[in-house]
């Protein structure tokens, strides 16, 4: 009798650490396999087939350079949330995003990306008559830069056109970043550009690339209409600022 009991009682010993190594191991694993999961999903070659090999070039792009910037008011009122494009020249790092978005001094102002930051430097050029800024900051953490020769276009051939694709990625609403499709709509006689797209509050200062993966221009505002019944902002009409009109020789060989 004992000789049985003793060999039950091994056996759920042996049961029970058995059972302890498989269960460890499984947890172990689940947790590896959504870490991967979420890791896979948010890379920035993560991209629908659907589009051809230059059009993933450009969405990687856009993925790959999009940044948060963040500025607080000198006086503490309140912050302003906006995005910018990472760019490098000459081994300096800077953000191009809209003027509005920066409401205090540069050292109230942070680049981010998910949980990664990088400080500002020095406010390079704000233009607040066409909307825009240039800052330099610190090297931020799991951004790709920009070549600054990707905004600077030499070639009428390679000027933006009518009904060509684009590619932003932002932060409407303050989600995301988020990766939004849209066409050029048309050309407003100040130089700017019409896309048809989606913006909300928080898309400002995002890049715009073509479907060659350049960069055309930044998001300054949604177009605003009057109607009957009182004035309506078109979500899906976007107003940009093109990069032929940013004075790079004025901000970056200073």
């Amino acid at each position: 009798m004992r000789y049985f009991t003793r060999i039950f009682i091994t056996s759920i010993f042996l049961f029970l650490i058995g059972f302890l190594s498989s269960y460890s191991v499984a947890i172990d694993h689940l947790n590896k396999s959504s870490y991967q999961t979420k890791k896979t999903l948010s890379s920035t070659k993560n991209i629908s087939r659907a589009y051809n090999v230059n059009s993933k070039k450009a969405i990687n792009k856009s993925v790959s350079s999009a940044v948060r910037v963040m500025s607080v008011d000198n006086a503490g009122d309140g912050i302003s949330m906006a995005s910018g494009t990472y760019f490098i020249h000459l081994g300096k790092h800077y953000v191009l995003t809209v003027s509005h978005a920066i409401v205090g001094s540069c050292e109230d102002t942070v680049i981010a990306h998910f949980e990664n930051s990088a400080s500002c430097i020095e406010f390079i050029l704000i233009d607040e008559r066409l909307d825009y800024a240039i800052l330099q900051i610190e090297p931020i953490e799991g951004r790709e830069p920009l070549s600054i020769l990707n905004a600077i276009n030499f070639k009428i051939k390679k000027m933006p056109k009518l009904l060509d694709k684009t590619y932003y990625t932002g932060y409407p609403n303050n989600i995301g970043p988020l990766t939004m499709t849209g066409t050029i709509a048309g050309f407003a006689d100040s130089g700017h550009i019409f896309i048809n797209s989606y913006a909300w509050t928080g898309s400002s200062g995002s890049g715009v690339f073509d479907q060659n993966g350049k960069l055309i221009g930044i998001i300054m505002a949604l177009d605003v209409g009057s109607t009957q019944y009182g004035v309506d902002v078109l979500e899906n009409l976007l107003i940009v600022v093109p990069t032929s009109s940013i004075d790079w020789m004025a901000a970056l060989y200073r």
